[in-house]
């Protein structure tokens, strides 16, 4: 059964501890619930208030791709992008939140934690090239290389993550249902990372971290998801996408997310 998205209380209990102010933050979620399904991309925005919860309210995005390019709501429970042979941005599905959440993260003085769940990435006539990703970056759809923060997720299992434009490194293999994390700060952990003490992304699939970056000082923070197939047809599926404000990214926190989501799992929530 879909998974729920986790509550703020829960969060605060695995939060590494900070002043006695600090709170955990949930910022915005999407569940991708939709009935009925949400299938065609002229119509990607049309009803989102039912699966989307969090302190900045409802959410637009930014849709890249026509046709059945882009679904907010693919069979009701999860955001599909496809690629559509030839490669033009047209029929290559791209979505971007219609939001900076860099300035919740100054307000705050706190790091940021987006996490997603990666349901699938399926490719067509053996293109082992097809792709789903993410990036963080500056603007809205990007090119995943064009962000500051991201990686790709092939359909053969493989990971390669990028971080302020430095070459791609290949990283830990993803599993279906896994959860991603990143999590923007503050040089060492510590306060907003669009400040004025330099930014950090640390990104972890599961429970392997696969990069903390240097990637100079931001400003601005876009959530994109993407998807790419140069050869033939590819579909990415993501579910549960969650923006958390918290006033020390930590393992205590992110264990503690992946902890609370295997345990809805066995309850069948």
């Amino acid at each position: 059964m879909k998974l729920r998205t986790i509550p703020l209380a829960a969060l605060a209990v695995f939060t590494v501890a900070g002043p006695a102010s600090a709170a955990s933050t949930l910022l915005f979620a999407d569940n991708f619930n939709e009935t009925p399904a949400n299938e065609v991309a002229s119509t990607f925005n049309a009803s989102l208030a039912g699966s989307q919860s969090g302190s900045i309210g409802t959410t637009t995005y930014s849709v890249l791709g026509s046709g059945n390019a882009a679904q907010h709501s693919n069979g009701g429970n999860q955001l599909t992008l496809a690629n559509f042979a030839g490669f033009p941005s047209t029929n290559t599905g791209r979505v971007s939140l219609d939001h900076n959440f860099a300035t919740q993260a100054n307000s705050l003085n706190q790091a940021l934690v987006f996490s997603f769940q990666i349901k699938s990435i399926t490719n067509f006539a053996a293109d082992t090239e097809n792709w789903g990703s993410f990036t963080v970056g500056s603007t809205q759809n990007p090119f995943v290389t064009s962000g500051y923060a991201g990686a790709i997720f092939r359909a053969n299992g493989a990971t390669q993550s990028f971080a302020a434009g430095n070459t791609p490194t290949s990283t830990a293999a993803w599993n279906a249902d896994d959860y991603v994390t990143i999590t923007l700060s503050g040089l060492g952990g510590v306060g907003s990372a669009f400040s004025t003490n330099g930014s950090e992304a640390k990104i972890q699939i599961g429970s392997n971290v696969i990069g903390t970056y240097d990637i100079g000082q931001q400003s601005v923070a876009y959530l994109t998801f993407g998807v790419a197939s140069p050869q033939d047809f590819g579909v990415a599926n993501f579910d549960n996408l969650s923006v958390t404000a918290i006033p020390e990214p930590g393992a205590a926190l992110l264990g503690g997310l992946g902890m609370l989501a295997l345990l809805r799992r066995k309850r069948g929530f």
